[in-house]
Protein backbone atom coordinates (compact mmCIF):
# COMPACT_ATOMS: atom_id res chain seq x y z
CA UNK A 1 0.00 0.00 0.00
CA UNK A 2 2.73 2.61 1.26
CA UNK A 3 5.34 3.22 -0.13
CA UNK A 4 7.32 3.39 3.54
CA UNK A 5 5.33 2.43 6.65
CA UNK A 6 5.59 2.94 10.19
CA UNK A 7 3.58 1.37 12.82
CA UNK A 8 4.20 0.42 16.79
CA UNK A 9 1.82 0.82 19.61
CA UNK A 10 2.88 3.52 22.01
CA UNK A 11 2.57 5.02 25.80
CA UNK A 12 1.88 8.79 25.30
CA UNK A 13 5.28 9.50 27.29
CA UNK A 14 7.05 8.07 23.92
CA UNK A 15 4.32 9.81 21.54
CA UNK A 16 5.14 12.91 23.57
CA UNK A 17 8.89 13.10 23.28
CA UNK A 18 11.54 15.18 21.03
CA UNK A 19 11.20 11.79 18.42
CA UNK A 20 7.86 13.12 17.99
CA UNK A 21 6.27 16.75 16.66
CA UNK A 22 2.44 16.73 15.38
CA UNK A 23 1.05 19.47 13.22
CA UNK A 24 -2.55 20.07 12.40
CA UNK A 25 -2.35 20.99 8.70
CA UNK A 26 -5.10 23.10 7.09
CA UNK A 27 -6.90 20.86 5.56
CA UNK A 28 -8.52 19.79 8.79
CA UNK A 29 -11.31 20.96 10.24
CA UNK A 30 -10.94 23.03 13.39
CA UNK A 31 -11.35 21.70 17.11
CA UNK A 32 -15.00 20.08 17.57
CA UNK A 33 -15.04 18.13 20.88
CA UNK A 34 -17.95 19.51 22.85
CA UNK A 35 -18.25 19.87 26.90
CA UNK A 36 -19.70 15.71 26.84
CA UNK A 37 -16.41 14.64 25.21
CA UNK A 38 -14.32 16.72 27.48
CA UNK A 39 -16.06 14.90 29.84
CA UNK A 40 -15.74 11.36 29.14
CA UNK A 41 -12.49 11.60 28.50
CA UNK A 42 -11.29 12.89 31.89
CA UNK A 43 -13.96 10.86 33.48
CA UNK A 44 -12.72 7.37 31.79
CA UNK A 45 -9.23 8.39 32.68
CA UNK A 46 -10.19 9.08 36.20
CA UNK A 47 -11.79 6.00 36.46
CA UNK A 48 -9.82 3.89 34.50
CA UNK A 49 -7.52 0.63 36.42
CA UNK A 50 -4.20 2.32 37.02
CA UNK A 51 -2.55 -0.57 36.40
CA UNK A 52 -3.65 -1.44 33.06
CA UNK A 53 -3.41 -0.40 29.65
CA UNK A 54 -5.63 2.49 28.10
CA UNK A 55 -5.91 2.35 24.74
CA UNK A 56 -6.94 5.38 23.01
CA UNK A 57 -7.22 4.40 19.86
CA UNK A 58 -5.29 4.92 16.47
CA UNK A 59 -2.92 7.88 15.26
CA UNK A 60 -2.82 8.19 11.30
CA UNK A 61 -0.09 10.58 10.45
CA UNK A 62 1.51 11.75 7.03
CA UNK A 63 4.93 12.00 7.87
CA UNK A 64 6.76 15.26 6.68
CA UNK A 65 10.28 14.64 7.66
CA UNK A 66 12.01 12.60 10.12
CA UNK A 67 9.90 13.06 13.61
CA UNK A 68 7.56 15.92 11.80
CA UNK A 69 4.06 14.28 12.01
CA UNK A 70 1.30 15.92 10.21
CA UNK A 71 -2.26 14.82 11.46
CA UNK A 72 -4.76 13.04 9.48
CA UNK A 73 -6.56 11.35 11.70
CA UNK A 74 -6.36 12.13 15.69
CA UNK A 75 -6.74 15.92 16.02
CA UNK A 76 -9.33 16.00 18.73
CA UNK A 77 -7.57 13.59 21.11
CA UNK A 78 -3.99 15.24 20.72
CA UNK A 79 -5.55 18.30 21.38
CA UNK A 80 -7.79 17.57 24.04
CA UNK A 81 -4.81 15.25 25.52
CA UNK A 82 -2.55 18.73 25.70
CA UNK A 83 -4.66 20.65 27.07
CA UNK A 84 -5.62 18.06 30.17
CA UNK A 85 -1.76 17.80 30.34
CA UNK A 86 -1.31 21.49 30.87
CA UNK A 87 -4.62 21.16 33.73
CA UNK A 88 -2.76 18.74 35.38
CA UNK A 89 0.71 20.42 35.38
CA UNK A 90 -0.59 23.63 36.71
CA UNK A 91 -3.16 21.99 39.28
CA UNK A 92 0.27 20.12 40.53
CA UNK A 93 2.25 23.52 40.70
CA UNK A 94 1.39 24.41 44.19
CA UNK A 95 3.18 21.34 45.75
CA UNK A 96 6.84 21.53 47.22
CA UNK A 97 7.92 18.83 44.62
CA UNK A 98 7.85 20.48 41.07
CA UNK A 99 9.59 17.78 39.22
CA UNK A 100 5.88 16.46 37.95
CA UNK A 101 5.32 19.77 36.80
CA UNK A 102 8.04 19.94 35.01
CA UNK A 103 8.30 16.96 33.15
CA UNK A 104 4.65 16.98 32.56
CA UNK A 105 5.67 20.73 31.36
CA UNK A 106 8.53 18.96 29.15
CA UNK A 107 6.01 16.46 27.31
CA UNK A 108 3.70 19.30 25.70
CA UNK A 109 6.55 21.57 25.27
CA UNK A 110 10.22 21.57 23.72
CA UNK A 111 12.48 23.78 25.18
CA UNK A 112 15.27 25.16 22.94
CA UNK A 113 17.98 23.31 23.14
CA UNK A 114 20.72 24.82 21.38
CA UNK A 115 23.42 21.91 21.15
CA UNK A 116 20.78 19.96 19.42
CA UNK A 117 19.30 22.41 17.24
CA UNK A 118 15.74 22.30 18.19
CA UNK A 119 13.62 25.15 18.53
CA UNK A 120 10.91 25.87 21.01
CA UNK A 121 7.96 24.63 20.39
CA UNK A 122 4.41 22.87 21.49
CA UNK A 123 4.70 19.66 20.92
CA UNK A 124 0.89 19.93 18.84
CA UNK A 125 1.39 22.85 16.66
CA UNK A 126 -2.71 23.47 15.83
CA UNK A 127 -4.27 26.07 13.49
CA UNK A 128 -4.97 29.03 15.84
CA UNK A 129 -1.64 28.58 17.88
CA UNK A 130 -1.36 31.93 20.03
CA UNK A 131 -4.21 31.10 22.43
CA UNK A 132 -2.94 27.49 22.11
CA UNK A 133 0.15 28.44 23.20
CA UNK A 134 -0.70 30.64 25.70
CA UNK A 135 -2.52 27.94 27.49
CA UNK A 136 0.13 25.09 26.70
CA UNK A 137 3.29 26.61 25.96
CA UNK A 138 3.45 28.67 29.44
CA UNK A 139 3.48 27.15 32.84
CA UNK A 140 0.51 28.23 34.65
CA UNK A 141 -1.02 28.98 31.80
CA UNK A 142 -4.03 26.51 32.31
CA UNK A 143 -5.16 27.61 36.09
CA UNK A 144 -6.65 30.58 34.46
CA UNK A 145 -9.62 31.45 32.42
CA UNK A 146 -8.91 33.10 29.03
CA UNK A 147 -9.54 36.55 29.15
CA UNK A 148 -12.99 37.49 27.19
CA UNK A 149 -11.39 39.13 24.36
CA UNK A 150 -9.61 35.79 23.74
CA UNK A 151 -13.71 34.30 23.06
CA UNK A 152 -14.34 35.86 20.51
CA UNK A 153 -13.47 32.65 18.41
CA UNK A 154 -15.31 29.09 18.42
CA UNK A 155 -12.30 27.40 18.75
CA UNK A 156 -10.89 29.60 21.54
CA UNK A 157 -14.34 28.30 23.17
CA UNK A 158 -13.54 25.39 22.99
CA UNK A 159 -10.31 25.50 24.03
CA UNK A 160 -11.86 27.52 27.29
CA UNK A 161 -14.43 24.82 27.59
CA UNK A 162 -12.08 21.92 27.54
CA UNK A 163 -9.81 23.81 30.20
CA UNK A 164 -12.61 24.74 32.50
CA UNK A 165 -13.93 21.09 32.87
CA UNK A 166 -10.28 19.44 33.04
CA UNK A 167 -9.33 22.05 35.63
CA UNK A 168 -12.74 21.56 37.87
CA UNK A 169 -12.32 18.11 37.72
CA UNK A 170 -8.79 18.35 38.90
CA UNK A 171 -9.30 20.30 41.52
CA UNK A 172 -12.00 18.16 42.92
CA UNK A 173 -8.87 15.32 43.10
CA UNK A 174 -6.59 15.65 46.33
CA UNK A 175 -2.99 15.69 45.48
CA UNK A 176 -1.93 12.14 45.58
CA UNK A 177 -4.99 11.54 42.98
CA UNK A 178 -3.36 13.99 40.98
CA UNK A 179 0.11 12.64 40.69
CA UNK A 180 -1.31 9.07 39.83
CA UNK A 181 -3.68 10.56 36.92
CA UNK A 182 -0.80 12.18 35.51
CA UNK A 183 1.69 8.84 35.90
CA UNK A 184 -1.15 6.66 34.59
CA UNK A 185 -1.56 9.28 31.34
CA UNK A 186 1.54 9.27 30.44
CA UNK A 187 2.95 5.48 31.38
CA UNK A 188 -0.51 4.08 30.52
CA UNK A 189 -2.35 5.90 27.84
CA UNK A 190 -1.85 4.19 24.53
CA UNK A 191 -1.62 4.62 20.88
CA UNK A 192 -1.25 3.07 18.07
CA UNK A 193 0.10 5.31 15.58
CA UNK A 194 1.03 4.47 11.83
CA UNK A 195 2.63 6.91 9.71
CA UNK A 196 3.23 6.73 5.75
CA UNK A 197 5.79 9.34 3.78
CA UNK A 198 2.78 10.21 1.26
CA UNK A 199 -0.90 11.50 1.98
CA UNK A 200 -2.60 9.28 -0.31
CA UNK A 201 -1.44 6.60 1.73
CA UNK A 202 -2.26 8.01 4.51
CA UNK A 203 -5.87 8.67 3.85
CA UNK A 204 -6.29 5.30 2.34
CA UNK A 205 -5.49 4.20 5.62
CA UNK A 206 -7.51 6.30 7.24
CA UNK A 207 -10.40 4.92 5.64
CA UNK A 208 -9.76 1.39 7.26
CA UNK A 209 -9.04 2.56 10.92
CA UNK A 210 -12.13 3.23 13.37
CA UNK A 211 -11.73 6.80 14.67
CA UNK A 212 -12.98 7.58 17.79
CA UNK A 213 -12.80 11.07 17.10
CA UNK A 214 -14.38 13.57 14.41
CA UNK A 215 -13.67 11.69 11.31
CA UNK A 216 -12.19 13.54 7.88
CA UNK A 217 -14.27 13.98 5.69
CA UNK A 218 -14.27 13.74 1.60
CA UNK A 219 -14.35 17.24 1.59
CA UNK A 220 -11.58 17.39 3.65
CA UNK A 221 -9.24 15.66 1.49
CA UNK A 222 -10.79 17.98 -1.49
CA UNK A 223 -9.21 20.47 0.50
CA UNK A 224 -6.00 18.89 0.64
CA UNK A 225 -5.58 18.43 -2.63
CA UNK A 226 -6.68 22.06 -3.42
CA UNK A 227 -4.34 23.65 -0.81
CA UNK A 228 -1.30 21.48 -2.58
CA UNK A 229 1.84 23.58 -2.71
CA UNK A 230 1.46 22.22 -6.81
CA UNK A 231 -1.38 24.07 -6.95
CA UNK A 232 -1.40 26.90 -4.75
CA UNK A 233 2.46 27.72 -4.51
CA UNK A 234 2.85 30.27 -1.15
CA UNK A 235 2.01 30.04 2.34
CA UNK A 236 0.30 32.67 2.34
CA UNK A 237 -1.98 31.88 -0.08
CA UNK A 238 -2.72 28.59 1.61
CA UNK A 239 -3.64 30.02 4.37
CA UNK A 240 -5.81 32.85 3.05
CA UNK A 241 -7.38 29.61 1.09
CA UNK A 242 -7.62 27.26 3.98
CA UNK A 243 -9.17 30.49 6.36
CA UNK A 244 -11.42 31.02 2.80
CA UNK A 245 -13.05 27.50 3.22
CA UNK A 246 -13.60 27.50 6.53
CA UNK A 247 -15.17 31.09 6.54
CA UNK A 248 -17.54 29.58 4.28
CA UNK A 249 -18.41 26.14 5.99
CA UNK A 250 -18.94 28.43 8.91
CA UNK A 251 -21.68 30.34 7.01
CA UNK A 252 -23.59 27.57 6.07
CA UNK A 253 -22.49 24.97 8.26
CA UNK A 254 -21.62 21.83 8.37
CA UNK A 255 -24.33 19.71 6.97
CA UNK A 256 -25.07 22.52 4.26
CA UNK A 257 -21.48 22.99 3.18
CA UNK A 258 -20.99 19.22 2.52
CA UNK A 259 -24.43 18.96 0.79
CA UNK A 260 -22.97 21.62 -2.11
CA UNK A 261 -20.44 19.15 -2.92
CA UNK A 262 -22.52 16.68 -4.24
CA UNK A 263 -24.80 18.80 -5.91
CA UNK A 264 -21.51 20.98 -7.59
CA UNK A 265 -20.45 17.14 -8.86
CA UNK A 266 -23.31 16.41 -10.24
CA UNK A 267 -23.82 20.01 -11.57
CA UNK A 268 -20.29 20.04 -13.32
CA UNK A 269 -20.08 16.24 -14.84
CA UNK A 270 -24.18 15.75 -15.43
CA UNK A 271 -24.11 11.80 -15.20
CA UNK A 272 -24.11 9.31 -11.99
CA UNK A 273 -22.20 9.06 -9.32
CA UNK A 274 -19.21 6.13 -10.35
CA UNK A 275 -16.45 7.11 -7.72
CA UNK A 276 -16.10 8.36 -4.15
CA UNK A 277 -16.62 11.94 -3.83
CA UNK A 278 -13.46 12.81 -3.30
CA UNK A 279 -11.98 10.86 -6.60
CA UNK A 280 -14.74 12.19 -8.98
CA UNK A 281 -13.71 15.76 -8.49
CA UNK A 282 -9.81 14.52 -8.65
CA UNK A 283 -10.17 12.34 -11.66
CA UNK A 284 -13.51 13.96 -13.62
CA UNK A 285 -13.46 17.26 -12.60
CA UNK A 286 -10.60 19.53 -11.42
CA UNK A 287 -8.70 20.47 -14.33
CA UNK A 288 -10.59 18.76 -17.10
CA UNK A 289 -11.72 20.45 -19.80
CA UNK A 290 -13.90 23.61 -19.31
CA UNK A 291 -13.60 22.64 -15.80
CA UNK A 292 -11.79 24.84 -13.00
CA UNK A 293 -8.38 23.98 -12.15
CA UNK A 294 -7.43 23.09 -9.01
CA UNK A 295 -6.23 25.58 -6.37
CA UNK A 296 -6.97 29.17 -6.57
CA UNK A 297 -9.48 28.59 -9.39
CA UNK A 298 -11.73 25.89 -8.05
CA UNK A 299 -11.75 27.88 -4.73
CA UNK A 300 -12.50 30.89 -5.67
CA UNK A 301 -15.55 29.41 -8.14
CA UNK A 302 -16.76 27.37 -5.06
CA UNK A 303 -16.91 30.61 -2.79
CA UNK A 304 -19.44 31.88 -5.67
CA UNK A 305 -20.98 28.99 -5.44
CA UNK A 306 -21.43 29.06 -1.65
CA UNK A 307 -22.98 32.70 -1.97
CA UNK A 308 -25.28 31.43 -4.41
CA UNK A 309 -26.16 28.85 -2.54
CA UNK A 310 -27.02 30.67 0.28
CA UNK A 311 -29.09 33.24 -1.12
CA UNK A 312 -31.28 30.58 -2.74
CA UNK A 313 -31.67 28.49 -0.27
CA UNK A 314 -30.21 29.62 3.55
CA UNK A 315 -31.07 33.15 3.62
CA UNK A 316 -33.40 32.67 0.31
CA UNK A 317 -32.91 36.31 0.11
CA UNK A 318 -31.76 36.53 -3.91
CA UNK A 319 -35.09 37.72 -5.21
CA UNK A 320 -35.71 40.29 -2.36
CA UNK A 321 -36.54 43.64 -4.28
CA UNK A 322 -34.44 46.59 -3.03
CA UNK A 323 -35.34 47.70 0.55
CA UNK A 324 -36.83 45.63 3.56
CA UNK A 325 -39.35 43.92 2.14
CA UNK A 326 -39.06 40.45 0.88
CA UNK A 327 -39.95 38.20 -2.18
CA UNK A 328 -43.04 36.79 -0.22
CA UNK A 329 -43.94 34.17 -2.56
CA UNK A 330 -40.61 32.58 -2.95
CA UNK A 331 -39.15 32.59 0.73
CA UNK A 332 -42.35 30.93 1.73
CA UNK A 333 -42.06 28.35 -1.11
CA UNK A 334 -38.83 27.23 -1.09
CA UNK A 335 -39.10 27.31 2.78
CA UNK A 336 -41.55 24.33 2.17
CA UNK A 337 -39.29 22.87 -0.42
CA UNK A 338 -36.56 22.98 1.78
CA UNK A 339 -38.30 21.04 4.55
CA UNK A 340 -40.23 18.42 2.88
CA UNK A 341 -38.11 17.66 0.06
CA UNK A 342 -35.53 14.90 1.16
CA UNK A 343 -33.78 14.49 -2.07
CA UNK A 344 -31.61 17.41 -3.41
CA UNK A 345 -30.75 16.67 -6.99
CA UNK A 346 -33.33 19.38 -7.63
CA UNK A 347 -30.70 22.48 -6.10
CA UNK A 348 -28.15 21.43 -8.11
CA UNK A 349 -30.69 22.78 -11.42
CA UNK A 350 -31.70 25.53 -9.25
CA UNK A 351 -28.11 26.60 -8.80
CA UNK A 352 -27.15 25.99 -12.14
CA UNK A 353 -30.15 27.82 -13.56
CA UNK A 354 -29.17 30.83 -10.94
CA UNK A 355 -25.95 30.96 -11.72
CA UNK A 356 -26.42 31.30 -15.60
CA UNK A 357 -29.11 33.89 -15.16
CA UNK A 358 -28.91 35.36 -12.24
CA UNK A 359 -32.59 36.72 -10.92
CA UNK A 360 -34.37 36.52 -14.66
CA UNK A 361 -37.65 33.86 -14.30
CA UNK A 362 -35.99 32.35 -11.49
CA UNK A 363 -39.40 32.16 -9.38
CA UNK A 364 -40.49 30.32 -12.53
CA UNK A 365 -37.96 27.94 -12.71
CA UNK A 366 -38.45 27.49 -9.55
CA UNK A 367 -42.82 26.36 -9.84
CA UNK A 368 -41.21 24.27 -12.80
CA UNK A 369 -38.92 22.39 -11.03
CA UNK A 370 -41.30 22.23 -7.95
CA UNK A 371 -43.25 20.52 -10.50
CA UNK A 372 -40.72 18.06 -12.15
CA UNK A 373 -39.70 16.68 -8.08
CA UNK A 374 -43.31 16.63 -7.17
CA UNK A 375 -43.95 14.74 -10.44
CA UNK A 376 -41.17 11.59 -9.74
CA UNK A 377 -42.08 11.77 -5.89
CA UNK A 378 -45.64 10.75 -6.89
CA UNK A 379 -44.85 8.24 -8.97
CA UNK A 380 -42.40 6.50 -6.84
CA UNK A 381 -39.81 7.08 -10.33
CA UNK A 382 -36.47 5.46 -9.06
CA UNK A 383 -33.17 7.54 -8.67
CA UNK A 384 -31.35 6.25 -11.34
CA UNK A 385 -34.40 7.44 -13.85
CA UNK A 386 -34.48 10.68 -11.38
CA UNK A 387 -31.20 11.13 -11.63
CA UNK A 388 -31.47 11.11 -16.00
CA UNK A 389 -34.10 13.65 -15.61
CA UNK A 390 -32.15 16.17 -13.60
CA UNK A 391 -28.79 15.59 -15.95
CA UNK A 392 -31.00 16.48 -18.67
CA UNK A 393 -32.31 19.46 -17.28
CA UNK A 394 -28.70 20.66 -16.25
CA UNK A 395 -27.54 20.46 -19.87
CA UNK A 396 -30.09 21.84 -21.52
CA UNK A 397 -29.14 25.43 -19.08
CA UNK A 398 -25.79 24.84 -20.34
CA UNK A 399 -27.10 24.99 -24.37
CA UNK A 400 -29.32 27.54 -23.86
CA UNK A 401 -29.52 30.89 -24.82
CA UNK A 402 -32.03 32.19 -22.93
CA UNK A 403 -34.35 31.71 -19.15
CA UNK A 404 -37.36 31.47 -21.11
CA UNK A 405 -35.98 28.33 -23.48
CA UNK A 406 -35.18 26.27 -20.71
CA UNK A 407 -38.91 26.80 -19.01
CA UNK A 408 -40.13 25.72 -21.57
CA UNK A 409 -38.01 22.81 -22.23
CA UNK A 410 -38.28 21.37 -18.95
CA UNK A 411 -42.07 22.14 -18.62
CA UNK A 412 -43.67 18.57 -17.10
CA UNK A 413 -47.36 17.54 -17.17
CA UNK A 414 -49.53 18.44 -13.91
CA UNK A 415 -51.82 14.96 -15.03
CA UNK A 416 -49.69 12.48 -12.58
CA UNK A 417 -49.76 15.10 -9.77
CA UNK A 418 -53.25 15.82 -10.06
CA UNK A 419 -54.26 12.23 -9.77
CA UNK A 420 -52.04 11.82 -6.92
CA UNK A 421 -54.56 14.65 -5.50
CA UNK A 422 -56.95 12.61 -5.95
CA UNK A 423 -56.21 9.11 -4.79
CA UNK A 424 -57.83 7.43 -2.26
CA UNK A 425 -55.20 6.64 0.04
CA UNK A 426 -53.96 10.04 -0.65
CA UNK A 427 -53.60 10.24 3.44
CA UNK A 428 -50.73 7.91 3.66
CA UNK A 429 -48.29 9.15 0.91
CA UNK A 430 -45.29 10.24 2.03
CA UNK A 431 -45.83 13.22 -0.55
CA UNK A 432 -49.18 14.44 1.50
CA UNK A 433 -47.97 16.74 4.06
CA UNK A 434 -46.24 18.67 1.31
CA UNK A 435 -48.71 18.76 -0.68
CA UNK A 436 -51.29 19.82 1.98
CA UNK A 437 -49.33 22.75 3.20
CA UNK A 438 -48.39 23.52 -0.82
CA UNK A 439 -52.31 24.10 -0.41
CA UNK A 440 -52.33 26.26 2.36
CA UNK A 441 -49.52 28.27 1.02
CA UNK A 442 -52.44 28.97 -2.12
CA UNK A 443 -54.69 29.76 0.32
CA UNK A 444 -52.91 32.30 2.09
CA UNK A 445 -52.93 35.87 1.38
CA UNK A 446 -48.89 36.09 1.89
CA UNK A 447 -48.98 39.34 2.99
CA UNK A 448 -45.98 38.20 5.13
CA UNK A 449 -43.20 35.16 4.89
CA UNK A 450 -44.95 31.62 6.46
CA UNK A 451 -43.21 28.79 7.59
CA UNK A 452 -46.39 26.22 8.71
CA UNK A 453 -45.32 24.62 11.54
CA UNK A 454 -47.57 21.25 11.18
CA UNK A 455 -48.01 19.00 14.05
CA UNK A 456 -49.57 16.52 12.51
CA UNK A 457 -52.50 15.87 9.88
CA UNK A 458 -56.09 15.48 11.39
CA UNK A 459 -59.10 13.43 9.44
CA UNK A 460 -62.17 15.65 9.82
CA UNK A 461 -64.77 12.42 8.93
CA UNK A 462 -62.89 10.32 11.67
CA UNK A 463 -61.38 6.89 10.95
CA UNK A 464 -63.90 4.76 13.68
CA UNK A 465 -66.50 6.85 14.17
CA UNK A 466 -69.11 5.90 16.86
CA UNK A 467 -71.78 3.03 15.71
CA UNK A 468 -75.51 4.49 15.56
CA UNK A 469 -74.21 8.36 15.49
CA UNK A 470 -74.52 11.09 12.79
CA UNK A 471 -71.24 10.26 11.29
CA UNK A 472 -72.62 6.61 10.81
CA UNK A 473 -75.80 7.63 9.48
CA UNK A 474 -74.30 10.56 6.76
CA UNK A 475 -71.89 8.29 5.77
CA UNK A 476 -72.58 4.82 4.44
CA UNK A 477 -69.46 1.82 4.85
CA UNK A 478 -68.50 2.14 1.15
CA UNK A 479 -68.42 5.62 1.07
CA UNK A 480 -66.36 5.72 4.51
CA UNK A 481 -63.48 3.91 3.16
CA UNK A 482 -63.91 6.13 -0.36
CA UNK A 483 -63.28 8.84 1.32
CA UNK A 484 -61.38 8.53 4.73
CA UNK A 485 -58.32 9.14 3.62
CA UNK A 486 -58.97 11.76 0.59
CA UNK A 487 -57.42 14.77 0.61
CA UNK A 488 -60.53 16.83 1.35
CA UNK A 489 -61.08 14.82 4.65
CA UNK A 490 -57.99 16.23 5.64
CA UNK A 491 -56.97 18.84 7.76
CA UNK A 492 -53.23 20.48 9.19
CA UNK A 493 -52.99 20.48 12.95
CA UNK A 494 -50.54 22.68 14.75
CA UNK A 495 -50.77 20.74 17.89
CA UNK A 496 -51.04 17.49 18.97
CA UNK A 497 -53.73 14.93 17.84
CA UNK A 498 -56.11 13.62 20.52
CA UNK A 499 -57.77 10.33 19.17
CA UNK A 500 -60.72 10.58 21.74
CA UNK A 501 -61.86 14.43 20.24
CA UNK A 502 -61.29 13.27 17.14
CA UNK A 503 -63.81 10.98 17.34
CA UNK A 504 -66.38 13.52 18.03
CA UNK A 505 -69.48 14.57 16.17
CA UNK A 506 -68.80 17.63 13.66
CA UNK A 507 -70.20 20.82 15.47
CA UNK A 508 -68.81 19.40 18.77
CA UNK A 509 -65.24 18.41 16.97
CA UNK A 510 -65.37 21.75 15.64
CA UNK A 511 -65.40 23.84 18.52
CA UNK A 512 -63.90 21.80 20.88
CA UNK A 513 -60.98 19.93 18.92
CA UNK A 514 -60.10 21.96 15.58
CA UNK A 515 -60.94 25.14 16.48
CA UNK A 516 -57.89 26.47 18.04
CA UNK A 517 -55.46 24.00 15.95
CA UNK A 518 -56.22 24.90 12.85
CA UNK A 519 -56.03 28.72 12.84
CA UNK A 520 -52.28 28.85 11.65
CA UNK A 521 -53.60 27.27 8.17
CA UNK A 522 -55.91 29.24 5.89
CA UNK A 523 -56.78 25.74 4.14
CA UNK A 524 -57.47 23.80 6.92
CA UNK A 525 -59.53 26.71 9.21
CA UNK A 526 -61.93 26.72 6.48
CA UNK A 527 -63.71 23.57 7.59
CA UNK A 528 -64.97 25.58 10.67
CA UNK A 529 -67.38 27.45 8.12
CA UNK A 530 -68.69 24.19 6.94
CA UNK A 531 -72.40 23.44 8.73
CA UNK A 532 -72.55 20.28 7.73
CA UNK A 533 -69.46 17.38 6.66
CA UNK A 534 -71.03 15.40 3.73
CA UNK A 535 -69.66 13.11 1.53
CA UNK A 536 -70.56 15.79 -1.36
CA UNK A 537 -68.24 18.60 0.87
CA UNK A 538 -65.15 15.57 0.44
CA UNK A 539 -65.17 15.46 -3.17
CA UNK A 540 -65.59 18.25 -3.83
CA UNK A 541 -62.50 19.38 -1.54
CA UNK A 542 -60.41 16.77 -3.05
CA UNK A 543 -61.40 17.86 -7.01
CA UNK A 544 -60.41 21.39 -5.44
CA UNK A 545 -57.46 20.62 -4.24
CA UNK A 546 -56.23 18.78 -7.37
CA UNK A 547 -57.20 21.54 -9.16
CA UNK A 548 -55.89 24.37 -7.07
CA UNK A 549 -52.41 23.30 -5.48
CA UNK A 550 -50.31 23.75 -7.82
CA UNK A 551 -51.28 27.59 -8.42
CA UNK A 552 -48.77 30.08 -8.30
CA UNK A 553 -48.73 31.91 -4.88
CA UNK A 554 -48.42 35.06 -6.50
CA UNK A 555 -51.86 34.35 -8.44
CA UNK A 556 -54.23 35.51 -6.01
CA UNK A 557 -58.30 35.18 -6.96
Amino acid sequence: MAKKLESDMMPLTKLFSQDFFFRIPDYQRPFLWDDEDFTNLIDDLGSAQRDEPYFLGTLVLHKIKQGEYDVVDGQQRLTALCILMACMRDSLDTTDDKTLTTEIHEKIFQAAKKLDSIPARNRLQVKDQAVFNSMIGTQGGAAQPLPSSDLKSAINRRYEAARKIFWNKLRLMREHDRESLAIFVTQNCTFIYVATDTFEDAFRLFTVVNDRGKQLRRIDVLKAYNLDPAYVTTADSRTKYARQWEEMEGRLGEAEFENIFSLLRLLYIKEKTQFDLHKEFERKILGQPNMPKPGPEFMDQLEKYVDLYDALFVDRDILDPAGDQPHVAYRTLIDAMVTYFSASEWKACLLAFAAKFDKERLYDFLLTIEKVYLDHWITGTRKDERYGVYTTILKEIDRATSADQVIFTVAVSTENIEAGCRAKNFYGASHAKYLLVRAEIVADELDHVRHFQVRSIEHVLPQNPKEGGNWDMTFSDSEHQELIDSAGNLVLLSKSKNSRAGNREFEEKKSTYLKDRVTSFPRSVQVLGYSDWTPDVIRARTEDFAKTVLKDPQTRP
